[in-house]
């Protein structure tokens, strides 16, 4: 039996940096629109952000003197539009995010997608797949303690005692994650348990 769980995030990533007109180190979010200049055939576009606290605003690079037909039309449209899918996409795009020297603040909320495969419900210990639908800050114990009904602790336990096997104490709280993955194995007793499941 193989379940796979694809991880969203759910709204903006936030980001820390000083704000002038605070005076102090603020928390940013995408104000809902891009900004997007054209000179010479080439593009300079930025996705607005505003201090959480104060109308300050900074724009955050995306693209820089992109020649117009690199961008595909579909792109250029949402950017036009102020997408609200493209705004979310990009404010968590950790190269962006690296390349404006953005700090991430918080993880965001996020949702889980859980699919099946074929198999029988007694197998005693389950292959379950997690990934994320696009690079963002999550924890593996946090979408482990959604998906399994279980507390921080119950998960610490159940991973010494070999009833979650596949992660280590340390990877569980780690939020380095990539969209490729990470597969996990979980006794049966333990998966259903959560789910109200007799087996």
């Amino acid at each position: 039996m193989q379940v796979t769980w694809i991880v969203s995030p759910v709204g903006y990533q936030r980001v820390a940096r000083r704000c002038p007109a605070c005076n102090v180190k603020r928390e940013f979010l995408p104000a809902g629109a891009f900004r997007m200049n054209s000179q010479k055939k080439r593009l300079d576009v930025w996705s607005i952000y505003k201090c959480t606290h104060c109308d300050y605003t900074w724009n955050i690079s995306l693209f820089s003197r992109l020649p117009v037909g690199r961008i595909s039309h579909t792109l250029y449209r949402r950017i036009m539009a102020n997408d609200e899918a493209t705004l979310v996409h990009f404010s968590h795009d950790d190269q962006i995010l690296k390349r404006n020297n953005a700090v991430l603040s918080g993880m965001p909320e996020f949702h889980v997608r859980e699919q099946w495969s074929a198999g029988h419900l007694c197998n005693k210990r389950l292959k379950v797949h997690i990934r994320l639908r696009c690079s963002f800050q999550v924890s593996l114990l946090s979408v482990m303690k959604k998906q399994l009904f279980l507390s921080a602790s119950e998960i610490k336990r159940r991973i010494m005692t070999g009833e979650i096997a596949g992660v280590t104490l340390k990877e569980l709280k780690s939020t380095k994650r990539k969209t490729a993955g990470i597969v996990i194995w979980v006794s049966a007793s333990v998966f259903y348990s959560g789910r109200k499941i007799i087996i």
